[in-house]
């Protein structure tokens, strides 16, 4: 067993299919990049064999860094089948995680046992030690954002592991000298530092109440900015002009966080640097620059960007996000619904939806009926939402946060994982409290998985103020018929400054463009003017009433 990071011994039986540079090249050119989940199960076996197998430290290192940056693009693309997708996961994308996370773990295992050869003096990576614990704690930081990407967050024990080989470092003076990592950094230098803090800064942004694509800035950013984080055994002084140093005790098992404790392990991580280059980013992006041109990435819009440096300075550099809501905990049950249709089917009386009529046959026949009936005719199915997958669930309630008037506020919840419906962040969802006799229209703005004896899911929700009018409502396009889809009105709530809002579905939303919003015989043609709030199936947008009519159009 190895000295400091408890690694099995190594044999000579079971080599794996390269031995040597020239030989691991030919093998990953007959990798099918083409196949991730193929090339990533090929890459996992050679890793765990290379691990096991008695080889010199310099050609295990010269092996390792040949493999890595293969390692990292099949990675990447197998992420793409669980990334941001509902819980449970599919046994596909369950796979897929699981993979993935076995894989980080061969490549951390690979380099831990070199670091451990550096700690212990063989003279074969003399000198690489620096660079061997940066390889180390990236690999930490692939790691983590994986996991976000699904659902999950680091355990106790991938920040101990952390602690324990920047602790290592640290005893053996590496921390700060200079390496070179162009599979992450291109020809940018980095150090055990910025490794370190890169970990660290994720975990600081929340990064699991996030979408998918902004994690991926979040990622970049991290990364690209750890160099702008130096370490300390004292806390920088705070009088408001610099920034709130993180502080991290790398004896525990917990990340960077903002409370400061009297601790043997005590560090502090500066953010300061990274305050003044944010701030300057922020200014300029006021001023009208491109993202891209501050290199934050080509990918990177506005007012996104804004909005997404905004929540990290705050995190990362003023001490954490301030609740604009007071929290308090609770206890008891509710009813759930999840999904856009889903929700407005509940909220119509479980009435499916029928599109208003938009031809003069379909017109004639629906004021015949109306005519007859006194109202739109509606046919209840009972078995209407059994066919169609509309489930009311009963989940427990963890806790709420909510305005002083409880006009609007949010709420986090926990089932059993593998109990219901699935459930993704993003979603439309409406929820009945315990006690109350009406549903709630939110949004589900994340959503994690807990392991334990009984895995959970849980997840944040922000629900909208107001009580919602399932309404229909249509796209008006000159050049085309656009048919009805299902839609929600929301009240205007002047207590919380909440003006009057439609939730439509995803992708409907553009400034300026004219809607009908239809409800029991009578439409109204609104203009969008601004959206409020986006997920994954919808949109909720302000409006103004251009006009205003008492029968199809």
């Amino acid at each position: 067993m190895s000295s400091h990071f408890d690694l099995p011994d190594t044999y000579t039986e079971f080599p794996p299919a390269f031995l040597t540079v020239t030989a691991c090249n030919d093998w990953l050119a007959s990798v099918p990049m083409a196949n991730p989940s193929q090339a990533q199960v090929m890459l996992l076996r050679q890793l765990n064999l290379l691990h096991r197998f008695s080889l010199a430290s310099s050609t295990r290192l010269k092996l390792l860094e040949a493999i890595r940056q293969t390692v990292i693009e099949v990675q990447r693309d197998v992420a793409k089948k669980f990334a941001n997708k509902p819980l449970p996961l599919s046994p596909p994308e369950q796979s897929a995680l699981d993979g993935t996370m076995a894989v980080w773990q061969a490549l951390l295992l690979g380099y831990l046992r070199l670091f451990d050869a550096v700690a212990t003096g063989d003279a074969e990576v003399a000198g690489q030690g620096a660079l061997i614990a940066q390889r180390a704690l990236s690999v930490f930081a692939d790691w983590e954002v994986d996991l976000c990407r699904g659902e999950k967050l680091p355990d106790g024990s991938f920040w101990r592991r952390l602690h324990s080989v920047f602790a290592l470092a640290e005893k053996l003076k590496f921390t700060t000298i200079e390496v070179r990592d162009a599979a992450r950094h291109g020809n940018e230098p980095t150090n055990v530092v910025s490794a370190y803090a890169e970990a660290h800064l994720l975990h600081a942004a929340s990064p699991f109440e996030l979408p998918s694509r902004h994690l991926d800035w979040i990622a970049r950013w991290s990364r690209r900015w750890g160099n702008k984080v130096s370490l300390s055994t004292h806390g920088a002084p705070t009088d408001g002009s610099r920034a709130s140093p993180l502080f991290v005790d790398i004896e525990s098992d917990r990340p960077a966080g903002y409370i400061a404790r009297d601790v043997p392990g005590a560090r502090w991580l500066d953010t300061d640097e990274l305050r003044k280059s944010i701030k300057a980013r922020l200014v300029m992006l006021q001023q009208g620059e491109l993202p891209a041109h501050l290199h934050l990435g080509e990918d990177c819009t506005q007012p996104a960007t804004s909005l997404l440096l905004e929540r990290v300075y705050q995190r990362w550099c003023k001490g954490g996000a301030k609740r604009k809501h007071d929290r308090r905990p609770v206890s008891g049950g509710c009813e759930f619904i999840v999904g856009f249709e889903a929700v407005h089917y509940y909220l119509s009386g479980r009435k499916p939806f029928h599109p208003p009529a938009v031809d003069s046959t379909m017109l004639r026949e629906e004021r015949d009926e109306m005519a007859t009936f006194g109202q739109r005719p509606r046919h209840q199915d009972e078995n209407y939402s059994d066919t169609h997958g509309y489930q009311v669930e009963s989940w427990s309630l963890i806790d709420d946060w909510q305005l002083l008037d409880q006009s609007a506020n949010g709420v986090r919840l926990q089932r059993p994982l593998k109990v219901g419906v699935r459930v993704g962040s993003g979603q439309l969802i409406a929820i009945k409290l315990g006690g109350s006799t009406r549903f709630m229209v939110g949004g589900v703005r994340w959503i994690l998985q807990e392991d334990g004896e009984t895995p959970t899911v849980s997840i944040g929700i922000q629900l909208f103020p107001g009580s919602a009018l399932p309404v229909a409502v249509r796209v008006i396009d000159p050049k085309s018929n656009e048919p009805y889809h299902q839609g929600m009105r929301l009240p205007a709530m002047p207590a919380v400054h909440e003006p009057e809002a439609i939730i439509v579905p995803a992708g409907t939303f553009r400034i300026g463009r004219i809607i009908d919003m239809f409800n029991e015989g009578h439409i109204d043609r609104a203009k969008l003017l601004h959206v409020l709030d986006r997920g994954n199936e919808f949109e909720r947008c302000t409006f103004e009433i251009v006009a205003a009519k008492t029968k199809p159009v």
